[in-house]
């Protein structure tokens, strides 16, 4: 019995790690592809693509949510690297659109709700976790434990974000994104030194602690920033992170979008992705108008505030903006408020309409 138990636990090991070389090595011939075309975004848009239509294509693909998070964490940790003395002292300027952002998520989530409920046979509560402009890990477990249908709400979730993260960058290249600090396009330069990157990570890991302890929202991305943040601050290290470190985060991410859609059936996952499409530019509209009223009011390019606003994934449009050279302490505070406000009301929200007899729709 323990044999067997034991041959059981490592052909899953095994299947998991295939699954994972496979969507590793597609996501790198796409991001290689991408590169040769010089395309925005090469390692992120090119894995993304390219495992999006070998998942839809029936191929056996997964990236590990630990990988991701791993990801995620190293991305807070070269974003650090944005928070310098000289952006923040600027930062008084970005209280207009961080003021705008509360109305902002209200206003996108219960648009999207109302399209959901309009074009789908989703049930109330799946329909309102599905809406969530943001904290997509969160809303999905929350789907689970209150009634909604865990599997739609991440398909939609994961479809939004796919449309998000291939159509942003060129929108933002298109309405003149301020390219100012653009990362060496060389996978090769690597100017870290070890004792840095010893600083850097021991930084992260602290930084994590901390988040995990008074419990911040997205504490794998937020705290290993705030750690990172302080480093560069205080002076200590001064250096930008390498290429190497940004493309394979682009890669990992890229791919995992990509390799959600695997093993679910065809149609679902089209259906998903129709969902999604709609949801998309219904997003895209109500960030444009957004993003153009606060243009006008504060001067700030429409390309950086379309980056800054829509719910594209926190460490997706963090991501994009640290490959793109748009000024990244902008677009992740920003991106940071977003999901602590979605993460702040959306629970209590839910109990409000559930004590008003909305939610009493049973779930499918």
């Amino acid at each position: 019995m323990a044999q067997s138990e034991g041959n059981g636990i490592r052909g899953r090991f095994l299947g998991d790690g295939a699954r994972l070389v496979a969507a590793l090595a597609i996501g790198a011939l796409g991001g290689s592809l991408f590169a040769a075309l010089d395309l925005p975004l090469p390692w992120l848009l090119g894995a993304l693509g390219a495992t999006t239509a070998a998942s839809l294509a029936g191929a056996p693909l997964a990236v590990p949510s630990r990988l991701r998070q791993v990801m995620i964490a190293l991305l807070g940790v070269m974003l650090g690297s944005a928070f310098t003395l000289e952006r923040l002292a600027g930062a008084a300027a970005w209280l207009p659109s961080l003021a705008a952002l509360p109305f902002y998520v209200v206003a996108v989530g219960a648009l999207i709700l109302l399209y959901l409920r309009r074009m789908s046979d989703f049930d109330r509560p799946t329909a309102f976790f599905a809406a969530t402009p943001g904290g997509m890990s969160e809303m999905i477990a929350l789907s689970d434990q209150l009634g909604g249908d865990q599997r739609r709400v991440s398909l939609v979730h994961g479809a939004r974000l796919l449309f998000i993260v291939f159509s942003i960058p060129f929108l933002a290249r298109a309405f003149g994104s301020d390219q100012t600090a653009a990362p060496p396009r060389s996978l090769t330069t690597f100017e870290l030194d070890p004792a840095a990157l010893a600083l850097l990570a021991g930084a992260g890991v602290l930084g994590f602690l901390f988040a995990r302890r008074v419990r911040l929202p997205a504490a794998t991305f937020v705290g290993p920033l705030l750690g990172s943040t302080v480093v560069h601050l205080a002076g200590w290290i001064a250096t930008e992170p390498p290429y190497l470190f940004l493309a394979l985060a682009q890669l990992v991410i890229g791919s995992s979008v990509g390799a959600r859609f695997s093993g679910t059936p065809l149609g679902v996952v089209l259906r998903a992705l129709a969902l999604g499409a709609g949801a998309t530019l219904l997003m895209l509209l109500v960030t444009f108008a957004f993003g153009g009223v606060l243009h006008e009011l504060t001067g700030q390019s429409l390309a950086l505030l379309l980056l800054a606003f829509i719910p594209g994934g926190f460490a997706e449009m963090s991501l994009i903006a640290l490959g793109m050279g748009v000024d990244p302490a902008f677009v992740v505070t920003h991106h940071s408020l977003r999901v602590f406000l979605v993460v702040l009301i959306a629970l209590p929200l839910y109990a409000w309409l559930r004590r008003r007899g909305w939610m009493a729709e049973a779930a499918d």
